[in-house]
C-alpha cells in the first residue's frame, strides 16, 4: 500500500530545478533560500537587465554556494530574434475583428490601423494567406498583401495591442539568424563572466548550434549550450539539433504559440524522448506554476503539469517568472521540490524509475558506456542498491549513466568544480569534487562518498564504476560491487 505523505519521501530528488533570477530573487539571502528549498541551477535571462545586474547575480549565486557548501550551476538564456510591434502614441491601440490593419517595417510610430514592426525583414519574410500572431497569440492577422515595407492584414481575432507585444509567425520561415548580434555580445559577456551553460533562443537547424559552438571555441572556453526548442521548425530538424547541442528545452511559451496548443504536450513527451535517446538532458519549462507569481499556492493543473514532466524522465523543470518578479519566489521552489519528491516516490514504489528505461537506437549506442550504463541501471533496480559512484573523467560518462535513469543516485566524483555544476543539471546526478591524482584507494572513497552523503550504512551494497577515458587506447571501464563495512574499508562483493 501506498503511504502519501509530505514526509514520506526519497533521501535525494532525482529531477533537477531551474530558477530564474531576477528583481525578486537577485539578493544573497533569497538565493541562499532557493538554494536551501532545492534550486539546482540558476538562469540569468538576458532578455531583462543590464549587465551589472547580471554580474552582480552571478557573484551573489556563488557566494551563496560557497556559504551552504553546494555546487550550483549557472546558465544565461540569450534572448534570440524576438519579434516586437513597436510603440503608439497612447500606449495602445485597438484591433476590431474584421477589419483591415497594416503591419509596417518603416520607421514610424504606431496608430490606429498602423502596427509597427521591430523586425525590419518582416515584409520580406511573409507572403499573402501568412498567419501573423500577436501578443502571445491573442490577437491573430491574416495577410492579404504585401508591398514593398507595408503589410496589408485582416484582422481575425481582435483585442487591445499595447506597446513592444511579441509578434510570433507560425507558418514563416524567418530570415534572420538565430544568434544575433546583440546574443553575440550577451554570449561574450556570459562566457567571461563565467556561466556554465548557455540558451539559445528559437533554434531552427543544427547549424544555429554550430554557429554559437564556434563563437564559445573561439574563446577557448567549455560552455554547455542548451537549444531552446521553441519553433516548429525546430521540431522537424530535430536530431541535426541533438547531435549538435549538449541538451534541448521545451520552450511551451512560444512553442504553444507557433503551434497548436493541443499538439504541445505530445511534442513535449516526443521531445524527452529523443533527447533521452540521445543520452542529452532535456528541461521542460514557462508556466509550470504560473499561478505561484502572485498566490502561495499552485492550481491542481500546475501541479499535474510538473508531476508529468517528472514522471515521463525530464532531466530538469524549470522555474521563469515565478521565481524572477513573483511573491513567493521560495516557496515556488519548495512546492516544485515536494511535487517532484512525492512522484518520484511514487514511481519507486512502484518499480524504482524501471518505466523510464527506453531502448536506446543503434545509431545512437556507444557500444561500452551505453551498455554498461544500461547493465547497471537494470542491476541498481533489481538489487537493493544504495548509491551508484561514477569515477567520472568527461562530463559524457555521467549523462550516460543519469540517461538510463538507474534506481539508485548517481554520486559523480568530478575533478574540478565546473564539471560538477555541469553534472548538477542531470537526472539523478549528485555531484562531488575530488582530484583523480590523489586518490589512493577508490573503493574507500566510494564508500567515504556514499556514507558522507549519507546513501550508505553498514551493510549496504553500492557499485563503483571507473575506468572511463577519453582516450580509446585507456578506456577501460570496470565495475565493482562493494559493500559498506562500517568505518573500515569497503569490501568487493
Amino acid at each position: 500500500m501506498i503511504t502519501y505523505s509530505s514526509q514520506n519521501y526519497l533521501k535525494y530528488r532525482r529531477t533537477k530545478i531551474l530558477a530564474t533570477l531576477g528583481p525578486s530573487s537577485k539578493d544573497l539571502t533569497t538565493i541562499e533560500n532557493l538554494i536551501k528549498a532545492g534550486a539546482n541551477v540558476f538562469r540569468l535571462n538576458m532578455s531583462h537587465g543590464t549587465q551589472e545586474d547580471h554580474t552582480s547575480s552571478f557573484l551573489n549565486i556563488h557566494q551563496a554556494a560557497k556559504n551552504l557548501k553546494k555546487e550550483v550551476a549557472v546558465l544565461a538564456d540569450l534572448c534570440g530574434p524576438k519579434i516586437r510591434t513597436g510603440t503608439f502614441p497612447s500606449g495602445k491601440i485597438e484591433l476590431a475583428t474584421g477589419e483591415d490593419v497594416i503591419v509596417t517595417c518603416r520607421e514610424v510610430k504606431g496608430a490606429p490601423g498602423l502596427i509597427p514592426s521591430q523586425y525590419k525583414q518582416l515584409a520580406h519574410d511573409v507572403k499573402a494567406g501568412n498567419q501573423i500572431l500577436l501578443d502571445d497569440g491573442n490577437i491573430e492577422l491574416r495577410v492579404k498583401s504585401v508591398v514593398a515595407d507595408d503589410i496589408t492584414c485582416e484582422v481575425i481575432n481582435g483585442g487591445m495591442l499595447s506597446d513592444h507585444k511579441g509578434i510570433n509567425l507560425p507558418d514563416v520561415e524567418v530570415s534572420t539568424p538565430s544568434l544575433t548580434d546583440q546574443d553575440r555580445i550577451d554570449a561574450q559577456f556570459a562566457i567571461e563572466l563565467g556561466v556554465d551553460y548557455l540558451a539559445l533562443s528559437f533554434v531552427r537547424k543544427g547549424s544555429d548550434v554550430i554557429d554559437l559552438r564556434k563563437l564559445i571555441s573561439d574563446t577557448h572556453s567549455h560552455v554547455g549550450i542548451i537549444a531552446k526548442i521553441e519553433k516548429p521548425e525546430a521540431l522537424e530538424n530535430i536530431d541535426d539539433i541533438l547531435k549538435s547541442a549538449d541538451g534541448i528545452m521545451v520552450a511551451r511559451g512560444d512553442l504553444g504559440v507557433e503551434m497548436p496548443p493541443q499538439t504541445v504536450p505530445s511534442a513535449q513527451d516526443e521531445l524527452i524522448e529523443l533527447a533521452r535517446a540521445s543520452r542529452k538532458p532535456v528541461i521542460v519549462a514557462t508556466q509550470m506554476l504560473e499561478s505561484m507569481i502572485s498566490h502561495p499556492r499552485p492550481t491542481r493543473a500546475e501541479v499535474t503539469d510538473v508531476a508529468n514532466a517528472v514522471r515521463h524522465g525530464v532531466d530538469a523543470i524549470m522555474l521563469s517568472a515565478e521565481t524572477a518578479a513573483g511573491d513567493y519566489p521560495v516557496k515556488a521552489v519548495e512546492m516544485m521540490d515536494s511535487i517532484s519528491r512525492q512522484t518520484e516516490l511514487f514511481q519507486s514504489q512502484r518499480g524504482a524509475f524501471a518505466g523510464l528505461s527506453s531502448p536506446i537506437p543503434a545509431e545512437n549506442r556507444l557500444p561500452i558506456e551505453d551498455a554498461l550504463a544500461d547493465s547497471i541501471a537494470h542491476l541498481s533496480r533489481e538489487l537493493d542498491v544504495k548509491a551508484i559512484v561514477v569515477l567520472s573523467v568527461n562530463d559524457h560518462s555521467l549523462a550516460v549513466m543519469s540517461s538510463s535513469r538507474p534506481a539508485a543516485p548517481v554520486v559523480g566524483i568530478c575533478h574540478d568544480s565546473r564539471s560538477a555544476r555541469i553534472a548538477n543539471l542531470l537526472w539523478g546526478v549528485i555531484p562531488v569534487t575530488a582530484d583523480p591524482g590523489k586518490i589512493d584507494d577508490l573503493h574507500q572513497l566510494a564508500k567515504q562518498i556514499a556514507i558522507e552523503n549519507d546513501l550508505a550504512s553498514e551493510g549496504d551494497v553500492i557499485l563503483l564504476l571507473s575506468g572511463f577515458s577519453t582516450n580509446p587506447l585507456k578506456n577501460v571501464p570496470s565495475v565493482s560491487i562493494l559493500k559498506v563495512q562500517g568505518n573500515g574499508p569497503a569490501r568487493a562483493v
